[in-house]
């Protein structure tokens, strides 16, 4: 059985979507402080693991037991997290770090500091290199960490506040959202070869980019500022579609034909069939965010 679970910033909540028949659980975020503001998500272990803006904590969700079973503090506004090696790599926007938290021992294992006003937004992991990249939003930078060592051993410049960074299927590139939030110009991909560190193609989207999704060589991104999706081709290296989904789209997730869309703007989720052309929303929390698919209780897509 196969579900999407959504961050809800605004309404210290995670929605659980059954892709079965659309039905949707509202799961509360109960053991930390108030608000907790639920923003980045992933799966480790049978648990689902969420940054908490607003309470300065992560929050461990069990799939078993369908509840919060563990709330640990880790800093100021985390925004995103990846698990890797029983540890929580998590990126905390106000004190510009990335705090590396031991999942068995529930407890800090260092501190890296990021640069003063990086403001670090998103991370993905190479596993087999054992290495971490880091998009710092305000810093437009994305920082090179080795995770055996637990420090930065690179750092790539990056344009306007990058949000978004996907490690390709293939592990050759990095996809980079160049959101350039707050500008009246569109935005961009960057694509990263994994082995120069380098920016070799930049592909204009739409306004705003903010998540991105990879499927058989092609990306599909939601644009926060302008309402559209677009669709990439990467063999022809460009945007060859924009479809207008309404609202402020944020997380993305593409199952079999479907797309899922959160709007961050009205508590929905945009499901959006390719074949079809059919749009369905469905009801989630307020202000929902990540998105992780989760073939439950074990296999996941992010």
């Amino acid at each position: 059985m196969k579900y999407i679970f959504v961050c809800n910033t605004a309404g210290d909540t995670l929605s659980k979507i059954n892709l079965k028949d659309y039905s949707v659980e509202s799961l509360p975020l109960e053991l930390g402080e108030k608000p907790v503001g639920p923003h980045g998500i992933d799966y480790y272990n049978g648990n689902i693991i969420t940054t908490n803006n607003y309470s300065n904590s992560i929050s461990i969700f069990s799939l078993m037991a369908n509840k919060e079973i563990k709330n640990i503090h880790v800093g100021a506004h985390p925004n995103d997290v990846k698990v890797f090696k029983d540890k929580a790599y998590v990126l905390c926007g106000e004190s510009n770090s990335l705090v590396v938290v031991d999942l068995n021992k529930e407890s800090m294992i260092c501190e890296v500091f990021l640069g003063a006003r990086a403001f670090p937004h998103s991370i993905e992991i190479y596993p087999e290199k054992d290495i971490a990249y880091i998009s710092n939003m305000e810093g437009h930078s994305i920082t090179v960490i080795d995770c055996l060592k637990n420090r930065a051993i690179d750092n790539i410049k990056a344009p306007e506040y990058p949000t978004k960074i996907l490690l390709s299927k293939d592990k050759k590139k990095l996809y980079l959202c160049e959101s350039y939030l707050g500008m009246d110009i569109d935005g961009y991909i960057s694509v990263i070869s994994t082995d120069s560190n380098e920016i070799v193609k930049r592909i204009k989207v739409g306004g705003s980019p903010v998540d991105i999704f990879e499927e058989d060589e092609r990306l599909y991104i939601t644009n926060f500022s302008e309402g559209y999706l677009s669709i990439v081709d990467l063999k022809k290296e460009r945007e060859i579609k924009k479809i207008f989904v309404g609202g402020m789209p944020r997380g993305i997730i593409k199952y079999k034909e479907d797309i899922f869309i959160g709007n961050n703007m009205n508590g929905k989720v945009i499901k959006l069939n390719l074949k079809e052309r059919i749009i369905k929303t469905i009801t989630v929390g307020k202000e929902p965010n990540a998105m992780i698919l989760v073939d439950y209780p074990q296999k996941t897509v992010d």
